[in-house]
C-alpha cells in the first residue's frame, strides 16, 4: 500500500537554530521542539503546543519570521552587533 499524502517540503527550513529543532509536520505545519525558553516567541507566532510530544506546531507561513528571531536570539553575536535579520534575503 503507498502513502497517497502530498508533502511539500520548505528548502529554507534550517534542521536546527541553536537548541531548537525544526522539522516539517504535513503540508501546512512546522514541528518545532525547544526549550521552554522559547515558549513566548512560538506563542507570538500563534504556535499550538502538543503537551504529549513536547514540541510546537507552527503554521509554514509564519516560519520564516520565525526562522529570524530565533536566529537572532540564539546568536550572541547578532545581538552583540544589533543587526535586524527581517530584510534577510531582500534586495
Amino acid at each position: 500500500m503507498t502513502d497517497s499524502r502530498i508533502v511539500t517540503t520548505h528548502p529554507d527550513l534550517p534542521d536546527r537554530i541553536g537548541p531548537v529543532e525544526l522539522e516539517p509536520f504535513g503540508a501546512k505545519w512546522v514541528a518545532v521542539r525547544c526549550p521552554s525558553d522559547f515558549d513566548g516567541l512560538m506563542r507570538a507566532r500563534n504556535g499550538l503546543r502538543e503537551a504529549g510530544s513536547r514540541r510546537w506546531l507552527i503554521s509554514r507561513h509564519r516560519v520564516g519570521p520565525l526562522v529570524r528571531e530565533l536566529r537572532r536570539a540564539t546568536d550572541p553575536l547578532f545581538r552583540q552587533a544589533g543587526m535586524d535579520l527581517d530584510g534577510e534575503g531582500r534586495k
